[in-house]
């Protein structure tokens, strides 16, 4: 026989926790969870299954703890006052904004002319000193003293 539409399923009426109550290992312990029931109200917050409140904390809680190359967490203090310090070095796993997008562009062209006005120099600079040292005068009374500083 099917279920009429209007009817509740067997799978809606099994018992619920109660939000309230205290049983280890309950999704209701859960700091997130408790936090996001008190904000709701109470026929609501009755009304949501363990599945479905273990997936709101998987979408709007904290995250576990990312992987990542550098990881350094600590706390500095004394009787009255702690400070913590966390230090994270690692990829950028997450989806750009359109402005994050054209700063991480602006980035990586910057980054590109200062590498080729870096490689350019060395370029031009190893030219002048081999110049130099075959003893190749391009110029007849002028020198830029940098093989003579270099040589002495």
């Amino acid at each position: 026989m099917a279920e009429q539409p209007n009817q509740v399923s067997s799978q809606d009426t099994d018992p619920k926790i109660n939000p309230t109550g205290n049983i280890k290992g309950s999704i209701y312990n859960d700091p997130f969870i408790r936090s996001f029931l008190e904000k709701v109200p109470k026929d609501i917050a009755s009304s949501f299954t363990e599945s479905q409140l273990l997936q709101l904390k998987l979408m709007f809680g904290t995250r576990a703890k990312a992987q990542h190359i550098v990881d350094i967490r600590t706390v500095m203090g004394s009787f009255s006052w702690s400070y913590y310090f966390v230090f994270l070095l690692g990829r950028n796993r997450r989806d750009l904004t359109r402005a994050e997008q054209r700063m991480a562009y602006a980035g990586k062209v910057f980054f590109l002319l200062l590498g080729s006005l870096v490689l350019f120099s060395v370029a031009i600079i190893s030219l002048y000193l081999v110049k130099s040292f075959l003893g190749i005068d391009l110029l007849p009374h002028f020198s830029f003293g940098l093989w003579t500083w270099l040589s002495e």
